[in-house]
């Protein structure tokens, strides 16, 4: 029994002795003035973000967040479809490291995003967001995803309908953000 105890210790040591602990996400804001006329609207995101390194192609994260408005020019190209929206979202991911050119990385998160639209439904999407780090010093690093292949799915409240797509998005899946490593 004190062996396996002892095994037991020695392998959560070692995992994390290559671990790590990285915090950061991404900020947005501007200003929208509908298609068709009426007043601009100040519009903002704020999608902060936490993750664990597990090894050096491995990590595990979640963007917890919140953002006022749609950032769309038109109505109907963007997830929300309609400015004043205020949208909760969640989205944990699993992120693979599959190419490592000291101090850059080009990485693939697996994620399934949940979102909460208030008076207007709800979003589910799942799939795969590419993605570039750049490690500006060893403690910090620039972090941009740039587009999404999967699923969504939104429901809009009250209209008993919901509106599904599968594909590749590069137009309006672009973020850029910091992450600090602890």
């Amino acid at each position: 029994m004190k062996k396996i105890l002892l095994l037991a210790v020695v392998m959560f040591a070692s995992l994390n002795a290559s671990a790590q602990f990285y915090a950061g996400g991404s900020i947005g804001f501007g200003s929208v003035k509908p298609v068709g006329g009426g007043d601009s609207e100040f519009v903002f995101k704020i999608l902060p973000e936490v993750g664990y390194q597990i090894n050096d192609q491995w990590a595990a994260g979640a963007v917890l967040g919140y953002s006022k408005g749609d950032f769309a020019m038109a109505s109907g190209t963007d997830t929300f479809g309609s400015t004043g929206r205020e949208v909760f979202v969640i989205s944990p991911y699993a992120r693979y490291t599959a190419a490592d050119w000291d101090p850059v990385k080009l990485f693939f998160d697996g994620e399934v995003s949940f979102a909460s639209i208030k008076n207007g439904g709800s979003y589910f999407a799942l799939g795969v967001s590419p993605g570039i780090a750049v490690a500006l010093t060893d403690k910090v690093s620039f972090v941009t995803h740039l587009g999404f292949l999967g699923f969504e799915n939104r429901s809009p409240e009250g209209s008993g309908k919901s509106g599904t797509k599968f594909g590749l998005d590069f137009r309006n899946s672009c973020s850029f953000g910091v992450y600090y490593n602890f």
